[in-house]
């Protein structure tokens, strides 16, 4: 029992330290986020929300993380107890997350695309550009939004990175779809692969919480031993 109670140990440590470093990354990705995406206005939903929302997943990360390597590595009782509640409420926020995911899919490929309705009513044509280039579209519903609001057509839309460059082949950006409908493809498709993934990060976090709450357990009857 205390051969397998150590590779437990070992093996919950191990998986601490690894979301030690997503937490951490997570914050300086949210950071690089919120420093990137300040210029957006929209009218819409505040486009600070995603990132600082990753910032602080990424602080609860950490936290949570630090909590479980000091416990498990100082064999302490009462910071693997902390963990292990702490787990719990994880666990509870991922549920609750990844059921309003799958209840609010309407809702969600609504924002995605009310985002780049925003983007281009707020003639954040830097940002359509990166849209273009990574999606391979053309404006926000296709290539006349451009000639409605008298400008050319630009390079973006015909595959160059330099936005600035003549588009003259009409072919290549005719026949690419508007910004709009291939970024709210782009969550449509994927939606399944965020939910399910939710849901397994919680089976993931149910089953960290069990055993944490049975080596809390193991260490307070160790320690009571030790002081009898």
């Amino acid at each position: 029992m205390g051969c397998l109670s150590g590779i437990v140990n070992f093996i919950l440590y191990i998986v601490n330290v690894v979301f030690l470093i997503v937490g951490i990354l997570l914050i300086v990705l949210g950071s690089i986020m919120l420093s990137d995406l300040s210029h957006f206005n929209g009218s819409g939903e505040d486009p600070n929300t995603i990132p600082i929302c990753i910032t602080v997943l990424g602080g609860l990360i950490f936290v949570v993380s630090f909590f479980g390597c000091f416990g498990i590595f100082k064999q302490s009782a009462c910071m693997t107890g902390a963990y292990t509640t702490m787990m719990f409420i994880l666990f509870i926020l991922q549920l609750v997350l990844t059921c309003w995911v799958f209840v609010n899919r309407n809702a969600f490929l609504g924002d995605m695309s009310n985002l780049v309705s925003n983007l281009w009513s707020n003639k954040d044509y830097t940002a359509m550009g990166l849209l273009e280039d990574a999606f391979s579209c053309c404006g926000n519903t296709g290539y006349s939004n451009y000639g409605s609001v008298g400008l050319a057509v630009p390079g973006t839309c015909c595959g160059y990175l330099d936005r600035q460059a003549v588009c003259n082949d009409s072919y290549v950006y005719q026949s690419r779809p508007g910004c709009n409908s291939k970024f709210t493809e782009f969550w449509d498709d994927n939606m399944d692969i965020i939910r399910w993934s939710g849901l397994g990060i919680c089976i993931f976090e149910l089953v960290v919480f069990l055993i944490a709450g049975a080596l809390t357990n193991c260490m307070r009857r160790q320690n009571a031993g030790g002081m009898a």
